[in-house]
């Protein structure tokens, strides 16, 4: 019974996750909303992702990774090419989570 009720108060609030077309939406976990994600126009509490800012990402990670520009190029690329800013530690910690340290990717841990 409170299944059906709790499905019911959603369909009249209009609830965002019954009226999901296709977004991929993330559950907000802190204050900060990560670099590649906005906050949800109809409930705060979801994130939906930037699409634009998810690939420039991705582009950016890549040449650090391969070393080809430093982490401080990498942010300012990102910054003038999408409008929002990030730092140097942001996105090293963004990289080291997805491919590991550079130490890690080189070969040198013990």
């Amino acid at each position: 019974m409170t299944k059906i009720w709790r499905k019911n108060e959603w369909e009249q609030t209009g609830h965002s996750l019954l009226n999901k077309k296709n977004i991929d939406l993330k559950r907000r976990t802190s204050s900060t909303v990560p670099f590649g994600y906005k906050l949800h126009e109809k409930d705060e509490r979801y994130m939906e992702p930037v699409d634009k800012q998810l690939e420039a990402l991705e582009a950016v990670e890549g040449m650090v990774v391969k070393e080809q520009i430093s982490l401080r190029d990498g942010c300012d690329w990102l910054e003038n090419y999408t409008g929002r800013s990030i730092t140097p530690m942001g996105l090293k910690k963004i990289i080291d989570r997805k491919y590991g340290t550079r130490d890690e990717r080189l070969g040198f841990t013990s």
